[in-house]
């Protein structure tokens, strides 16, 4: 049974989020002193303003990006009154915008690009409590990790990317944030492969808008080097805003929690991805990538 916090474990949350916001303020008075990042909090889906420069944290996301492959790689249990009935569509999609679909030959590279928290993980807290204490394993959505590996043995490129901070590090085990994440994706089975998969977390702290610039910036400088996203997930409006920006097709874009649905995305109900994938899955076409 997942570990659940109780009134002592919930006042630590509480205090780890003011001590965040705390330091997010000083990161966005140091943006707006000239180094042009900012924002703040240490996971995904939150919302606030931010004196961060979008194109600087892009461009910086694109490194973490490059170092990452090198080495491999509040929560709502409802669908905001979705239905799963939206999971069915065709595999071919009627993709818009930057996205092809998949499935063909050529010499883009065909890819998914997924959020962390509260996407694959329960809620953003389950990150909150890593940070409080690195021995913490925080609960995975049921199916997350099946559903991407599903991809990933059809072919596709995957893309981690978080609004984590590669700033942040854990009490108790001293991990920084990419560590304690990719050990996280790596005892979940998630797939991790210097080849084809990559880990992005944010240089510094963010928030709301300042996520959405940085993880569109993030997407815009993969696909100038040829990837193309095919298939997007999250739960929050910043993944929502980020993937359009990109041109990622809404029937492709899956949104679970709160959010799902909205801004002509494709909703997913429940807790979890198993029904979606099992739905959604059998439909999608296998990559052939260019040699």
């Amino acid at each position: 049974m997942p570990y659940r916090p109780g009134f002592l474990q919930r006042a630590r949350l509480d205090l780890l989020a003011a001590v965040l916001l705390l330091g997010s303020s000083a990161c966005a008075d140091d943006g707006d002193s000239g180094d042009g990042q900012g924002g703040s909090s240490g996971s995904d889906g939150t919302s606030s303003a931010s004196g961060d420069s979008s194109a600087s944290a892009g461009t910086t996301a694109g490194t973490t990006a490059s170092t990452s492959a090198s080495t491999s790689g509040g929560s709502s249990s409802d669908g905001g009154g979705t239905t799963e009935a939206a999971d069915s569509g065709s595999s071919d999609g009627g993709s818009t915008g930057g996205s092809t679909g998949g499935g063909v030959c050529e010499d883009m590279i065909p890819a998914v690009v997924t959020d962390i928290d509260e996407t694959l993980t329960l809620s953003d807290a389950e990150f909150l409590l890593q940070l409080a204490d690195g021995n913490y394993d925080p609960v995975e959505r049921d199916g997350a990790s099946e559903m991407i590996n599903g991809y990933y043995d059809r072919g596709y490129r995957v893309l981690y990317l978080t609004s984590r901070a590669e700033t942040l590090v854990t009490a108790i085990t001293n991990e920084t944030a990419r560590e304690a994440t990719e050990r996280w994706l790596m005892e979940h089975e998630f797939p991790l492969d210097p080849d084809k998969t990559m880990v992005i977390l944010s240089p510094n702290l963010v928030l709301g808008d300042s996520a959405q610039a940085y993880k569109a910036d993030a997407l815009m400088s993969l696909q100038a080097e040829g990837w193309e996203f095919d298939y997007a997930y999250g739960n929050a409006t910043s993944d929502i805003g980020a993937y359009a920006e990109a041109g990622i097709a809404l029937d492709h874009t899956f949104i679970i929690g709160p959010h799902a649905g909205e801004g002509g995305t494709m909703a997913v109900a429940g807790d979890g991805w198993v029904d979606h994938a099992s739905m959604w899955l059998p439909g999608v076409p296998m990559v052939c990538e260019a040699a």
